[in-house]
């Protein structure tokens, strides 16, 4: 099977975060793709509880086939860094054939992470088109990233985006529950309510 994973905040989870998954998913003919949520560990402000963030994206994924959450990176103490979250993935599928997904926001940063040679020479990558960055420069520009750019795809995304989470924080934080509807599914936005999520969270991260 081939797989793809997406990881990230989902701080909330949005359209666009959906559409890049089933974007990337029709273009290489995927059989599955998740999404990954990061950890409590993870080092960014405003970040809800992880418990949260899965349950939002289980809502989004709904009854969306073969779109799912794998949480490979929650209830663990300490912080996960992106070596060990790919190598946790390729050992639990380790039959498959396995793509993570990116936005070349995240992509081009790949070369100062720790293992960046491991991380850039033995994975294959979705990469999305994000923020006019001009992903094959980049790619040029840095010899390990030339030297394996078979192990790339790139792609844009086909809707949605520029709908960001951060826009969805900034309508809770201002109880404009219905407007934020716009950008993610209703459902979730009843769940942010219900919970009281993002309302003593002030700054936009």
């Amino acid at each position: 099977m081939k797989l793809g994973f997406f990881g990230g905040s989902f701080n909330p989870p949005t359209y666009a975060h959906m559409q890049l998954l089933k974007d990337a998913k029709n273009s290489l003919n995927l059989d599955k793709v998740y999404f990954v949520p990061v950890g409590d560990n993870y080092k960014k402000q405003g970040l809800v509880n992880e418990k949260h963030r899965y349950e939002m994206l289980k809502l989004m994924c709904g009854n969306e086939e073969n779109i799912e959450v794998e949480g490979i990176e929650l209830n663990n103490k300490n912080r996960i860094t992106a070596i060990q979250a790919f190598e946790m993935i390729k050992g639990k599928y380790s039959n498959e054939e396995i793509y993570f997904i990116m936005g070349a926001d995240n992509f081009i940063k790949i070369p100062m992470w720790d293992s960046a040679e491991k991380l850039i020479k033995n994975f294959k990558y979705i990469i999305f088109r994000r923020d006019n960055i001009n992903i094959e420069q980049e790619i040029t520009n840095n010899k390990l990233l030339q030297e394996n750019k078979n192990n790339f795809k790139i792609l844009n995304i086909s809707k949605f985006v520029e709908y960001r989470s951060s826009i969805i924080r900034n309508l809770v934080q201002n109880k404009e529950y219905d407007k934020a509807k716009e950008y993610t599914k209703r459902e979730i936005i009843d769940y942010i309510k219900e919970n009281n999520l993002y309302i003593l969270d002030k700054k936009d991260n």
